[in-house]
C-alpha cells in the first residue's frame, strides 16, 4: 500500500492549479467558515459517508489547521481511495 505524500505551503499553489486537483480541508465546519483558503470542507467523522463526492479528483491535497487531523485523514483516503494521489500540507493552513 503507498503511503501519502507530504507538502508543504510552497507547494500548494502550483499542485492545485493541476487538472482534477482539490485541496479537502478537514476542519469543522465553523473552523472553515471562520477562516479558509479555498477548496471543499468534510469534517473527519463526515469523510467515509462522503468518499463518492471525492470521486471525480484524481489528486486530492487534505489540510486542517495544523497537520494533525489532515494527516489521519490523508492515511484513511489511500486505504478508501487506492487509485487517487493523495497529499498531506504538513504544516496545516495557518
Amino acid at each position: 500500500m503507498s503511503d501519502f505524500t507530504e507538502i508543504s505551503q510552497q507547494d500548494l499553489q502550483a499542485i492545485l492549479a493541476k487538472p482534477k486537483t482539490l485541496l479537502l480541508d478537514v476542519r469543522e465546519i465553523w473552523e472553515f467558515a471562520d477562516f479558509n483558503i479555498g477548496g471543499m470542507n468534510i469534517p473527519p467523522h463526515e469523510i467515509t459517508e462522503r468518499l463518492e463526492e471525492l470521486s471525480g479528483y484524481d489528486t486530492i491535497v487534505v489540510a486542517c489547521s495544523n497537520g494533525t487531523r489532515s494527516s489521519i485523514v490523508a492515511r484513511l483516503l489511500t486505504k478508501k481511495l487506492p487509485a487517487k494521489e493523495i497529499l498531506h500540507l504538513e504544516e496545516g493552513i495557518f
